[in-house]
């Protein structure tokens, strides 16, 4: 039996060793030593982090992978970047290998398929594109809100500065006295409220008993419907009446009678009638004084010597004649 020694055991090890830390370096790297792949080359300016191994992607799809970057110049104004493309796709010529970045700042490689019928093939050279950063775009978005907020931020100053211009002891004294005079209404805009929440009480308020009244009232003139309606057909019936009967004709009468009336009252107060002679002429008034005088001294003497016209006895006796009392008493 063939009997190995220790030292091929140890470098069979260290050869397996030395294969697996190659195999794990290229996976590593993106790179497989067991599939076809194909190298197609992409020129940047800049690589935005790029790292080998990150992904290469069409649509979502992790189609390759980066290989390795190289600087092409000194200044490093050129980076060459080789993809590995693992699957088997056909690129079109006019595509775009654009390097981006997800939110968790992970490159990668997205290449935009172009329309061209032509296919690169394994050692061409892509179009390259570099997407901003979330950074980048953030600035971009932000860079116009820190203008307006640097333009908002100097009008604040300088509407603070001309309140604090504003505001001298005397201002700031009547600020004090106004605020003292807000809360005083405010105390009386509470105790308003609460009168207010006394009046419109469901159960006590003025406001219900108002209502109440209301209500009432509409009741009453809910049960006396029928006679409002009674007197309402009554004053119907009787503006008919007035607005039929010959209303025209009684005041024309009235006019004449009125006419007439007039004439005489003035008739009256001439002097051509005997009327109107023994209303104005005071001649004729003394005369009616004296002939009514002097007949009531004739009455007067007929009923105190009614002998005097009357005589009858039958002894031929003479009667005493009696002074009538009306001499009498102006002889007093």
């Amino acid at each position: 039996m063939l009997k190995v020694s220790n030292e091929t055991k140890v470098g069979v090890l260290a050869a397996i060793a030395i294969t697996l830390l190659i195999l794990g370096f290229n996976l590593l790297k993106g790179k497989s030593l067991f599939s076809t792949s194909k190298k197609i080359y992409a020129v940047y300016t800049q690589v935005n982090g790029l790292q080998p191994s990150a992904t290469v992607q069409v649509n979502g799809l992790v189609v390759g992978s980066v290989s390795n970057l190289e600087i092409m110049d000194k200044n490093a104004g050129r980076i060459l970047v080789e993809l590995r493309i693992t699957k088997k796709i056909d690129i079109p010529q006019n595509s775009v290998a654009r390097i981006s970045s997800d939110l968790l700042g992970t490159k990668t490689v997205q290449i935009d398929f172009g329309n061209a019928n032509v296919y690169l093939q394994s050692g061409d050279t892509i179009y390259a594109a570099v997407d901003g950063s979330i950074t980048d775009a953030l600035k971009e978005q932000l860079n116009p809100l820190v203008k307006k907020l640097e333009g908002t931020l100097g009008s604040v100053d300088s509407v603070l500065t001309t309140v604090n211009s504003i505001f001298d002891p005397a201002t700031k004294g009547n600020l004090r006295d106004a605020i003292a005079h807000l809360n005083t209404t405010m105390s009386n805009f509470t105790r308003t409220s609460a009168s207010l929440n006394n009046m419109l009480d469901p159960q006590h308020g003025n406001v219900k008993a108002t209502f109440d009244n209301l209500e009432a009232l509409t009741a009453n003139l809910k049960n006396n419907n029928d006679k409002i309606t009674a007197i309402l057909g009554n004053a119907e019936k009787t503006t008919a009446a007035l607005a039929n009967g010959e209303l025209d004709k009684t005041l024309a009468e009235l006019h004449q009678l009125s006419t007439r009336l007039n004439e005489t009252i003035a008739k009256l107060n001439s002097s051509d009638g005997t009327v109107g002679l023994m209303l104005n002429d005071k001649k004729v008034y003394d005369n009616l004084q004296n002939s009514l005088g002097n007949l009531n001294k004739l009455l007067e003497d007929l009923r105190v010597n009614p002998k005097r016209y009357v005589h009858f006895s039958l002894f031929g006796k003479k009667a005493k004649v009696q002074p009538i009392p009306s001499d009498t008493a102006k002889a007093l």
